[in-house]
């Protein structure tokens, strides 16, 4: 159908000229489907490897990124600006501080 291709085009960005026709679903869905997994040294690798499969199955781009280096650049940003380090509850912190940190994916 010429209004699906059409409308296909517009949404992968494509010039309202082109001739492009994807030969692949997968070719579409790789221009306008991406994830990306945010793992820490926390994170396993059970879910590094279902972000990676849902990834292959939708056929989107993934990005696999560790996060360590802006989890640690978040933490020493909020000491800087507060003048304490935030810690996990379990280890004396507060409940703002526990949510802090599950929100930086510590």
């Amino acid at each position: 159908d010429k209004q699906v291709i059409a409308d296909a085009c517009r949404i992968s960005g494509e010039p309202e000229d082109s001739e492009y026709i994807p030969s692949h679903l997968r070719d579409f869905t790789n221009q306008i489907f991406h994830t990306c997994y945010m793992g820490t040294e926390n994170s396993s690798g059970v879910t590094r490897q279902r972000a990676k499969q849902l990834s292959e199955a939708i056929g989107s781009y993934h990005v696999d990124l560790n996060m360590d280096s802006v989890v640690t650049a978040i933490r020493h940003l909020f000491k800087l600006v507060t003048g304490t380090r935030p810690q996990f509850r379990a280890h004396g912190g507060t409940a703002a501080e526990n949510l802090t940190l599950q929100n930086i994916q510590v």
